[in-house]
């Protein structure tokens, strides 16, 4: 049986990787009730909020579902005859999944893709949390313009919205424990966004004066090799320097103070 190819030899590693996650969201909600779970992260951003930073891995939030379940559903999806020709209609295999965390907190994947037009192998990951979901989210559709990109079918999912991403963020950037640049970044798109513009829950609110000290710890550098390379290539020009970046950072800044009680 012949497969129709919408595969575009010029997918980026960043867009291969961003073709499954886009397909496994279809997928998997049509096995899970949307409403039980919920799309996080650099994803939501991407996929909602026009973030031109790709994402690797792809995070949600899942309520009352038991470990087992989820991870019988999820294992089935990745073996499923449907699935797996929707990938290849990309260009896209499945070469390599393993499932390093199962646990009542958090449920893990990894996986190896392969583009079959250029021959690459690219590493993402899945992760789901059982911490409980945010009050401030919503069934939407995917941002059309990615979905043309692709060529997809609608792809209609749970997310938060900007204002719990913000505080998620907030939070994010206030309590790991390796400051990563891409959460100064992120907070940049969602104060554009109006993530602001409500006053953050009292966790978040309660993190403020961390994520302030940990955004101004953050310096060009840490920023070029951690986030740069992930940008849409044509952005990476504009922010490929420290005037940029040191821009961003205080506006960043001023926007986190501004939120403070």
């Amino acid at each position: 049986m012949s497969i129709t190819r919408n595969v575009d030899p010029m997918w980026t590693e960043r867009q291969t990787i961003e073709i499954f996650h886009l397909l496994f969201l279809r997928v998997f909600g049509t096995r899970v009730n949307k409403v039980l779970f919920s799309l996080k992260g650099g994803s939501n951003l991407r996929f909602f909020l026009k973030s031109i930073r790709y994402s690797e891995d792809m995070d949600l939030d899942i309520q009352t579902m038991a470990v087992g379940s989820l991870q019988n559903n999820v294992n089935r999806l990745l073996v499923e005859p449907g699935f797996l020709k929707a990938l290849r209609a990309q260009g896209i295999e499945l070469v390599k999944t393993t499932q390093p965390k199962q646990a009542q907190t958090t449920q893990r994947w990894k996986l190896t893709l392969r583009n079959t037009e250029s021959g690459a192998e690219v590493p993402t990951k899945i992760e789901f949390s059982r911490r409980g979901l945010d009050d401030q989210k919503e069934v939407k559709a995917v941002d059309a313009g990615i979905i043309r990109t692709y060529r997809l079918y609608p792809v209609i999912v749970q997310h938060y919205t900007v204002h719990a991403a913000l505080a998620q963020k907030v939070s994010a950037l206030a309590l790991r424990e390796q400051v990563q640049s891409r959460d100064v970044f992120d907070l940049k798109l969602l104060m554009d966004a109006g993530g602001g513009e409500k006053a953050l829950p009292v966790p978040a609110a309660a993190h403020l004066a961390a994520a302030i000290n940990n955004a101004m710890a953050v310096d060009y550098d840490a920023f070029a090799g951690q986030v740069l390379a992930f940008l849409e290539p044509e952005y990476q020009g504009h922010y490929g320097n420290k005037q940029a970046w040191n821009e961003l950072l205080e506006q960043v800044v001023g926007g986190l103070e501004a939120l403070r009680p």
